[in-house]
């Protein structure tokens, strides 16, 4: 059996109508040397019978017996992946025009030294409505109404990225899965993680190979929803922490004055005190001055901006 380009990889779970919006972005699709794998952790047969009624004979679909969960489903759909490109989308993206996947494509084609290629997106908010959805994207190719805005990685993140790949660990301007393309390699979802499940996967495909390359033009259209998996996070959730932690220690980050710091940051912001400092490599020195610092900026300047604020004297910036 021949050897498809691109695998596009589709876990998906109880939604039929953001699946079969996908599915038509991808019968759109001007490039054609692709599999489809999609990985059903659904509790019915409404995908299933989506598949089935679509006439597509190229699909790989996998009904889970039993649901895997949100990681270990998206896992399941890479491992069937046999593509020399992987294209993950998470079945409530689509993309934004028929030519989106052979632009992306054409980036690593054109790049063979990189590993990771990304693009901007299309942040497009979702009614409730899935019906209306369709209304609001004209004819359903992705164009976006009135209720979306781009959004892309700007220069200065990509220049940091590109000088040194461990400062991912700073924030991700990546974006959402749906908004890569990477070549085969066997990285995964860290299945051990929670909210940043998407950086882990960018880790592994750099850690193995930093060099990538991207575009600002939004060729993935990303749905905005209540029901989306980093929903689940509040801002203090130490699931986050956790996450910060154990991505320090995995890649082994405290060698990056950078990280080092990012990681105190983190550290102060959730409250976990001076030995947890010390087991990241963190002077007492370093915990002590960004500590002052930290309490003034997020405990004094901001009781003192907020009685500002209230008798109406503008805000006092730090």
């Amino acid at each position: 059996m021949d050897i498809p380009k691109v695998s596009i990889c589709i876990p998906a779970y109880n939604n039929a109508t953001e699946v079969k919006r996908l599915l038509e972005s991808i019968r759109m699709q001007t490039f054609r040397d692709l599999e489809i794998i999609l990985t059903d952790d659904s509790t019915n047969e409404e995908i299933a019978e989506l598949v089935k009624s679509s006439g597509w004979e190229d699909i790989r679909y996998i009904h889970n017996e039993k649901p895997l969960g949100h990681i270990f489903n998206w896992n399941k759909s890479l491992s069937e992946a046999q593509g020399e490109y992987i294209k993950i989308m998470f079945s409530d993206d689509w993309f934004t025009a028929p030519d989106s996947l052979e632009k992306m494509v054409s980036l690593l084609d054109r790049t063979p030294e990189a590993s990771l290629a990304f693009c901007g997106t299309m942040q497009v908010m979702l009614p409730e409505d899935e019906q209306a959805v369709q209304g609001d994207l004209a004819d359903g190719s992705g164009q976006p109404g009135k209720k979306a805005y781009a959004r892309a990685a700007a220069d200065w993140y990509t220049d940091r990225l590109a000088a040194d790949y461990r400062n991912l660990f700073l924030g991700n301007e990546i974006g959402a899965p749906s908004a890569t393309l990477y070549r085969a390699c066997g990285a995964m979802f860290d299945e051990k993680s929670n909210w940043a499940s998407d950086m882990f996967l960018y880790f592994e495909i750099l850690s193995r190979n930093p060099r990538f390359v991207c575009t600002q033009e939004p060729l993935i259209s990303i749905g905005i929803h209540e029901a989306q998996y980093t929903g689940m996070f509040e801002e203090k959730d130490l699931r986050k922490f956790n996450d910060t932690l154990y991505m320090y220690e995995k890649y082994q980050l405290r060698e990056s004055q950078a990280c080092r710091e990012y990681m105190l940051r983190q550290i102060l912001k959730f409250r976990q005190g001076w030995e947890t400092a010390g087991q990241c490599g963190i002077s007492r020195g370093e915990y002590l001055k960004q500590g002052i610092s930290w309490f003034w900026e997020n405990t004094v300047l901001g009781y003192w901006n907020g009685a500002m604020h209230k008798l109406g004297i503008r805000k006092i910036e730090g």
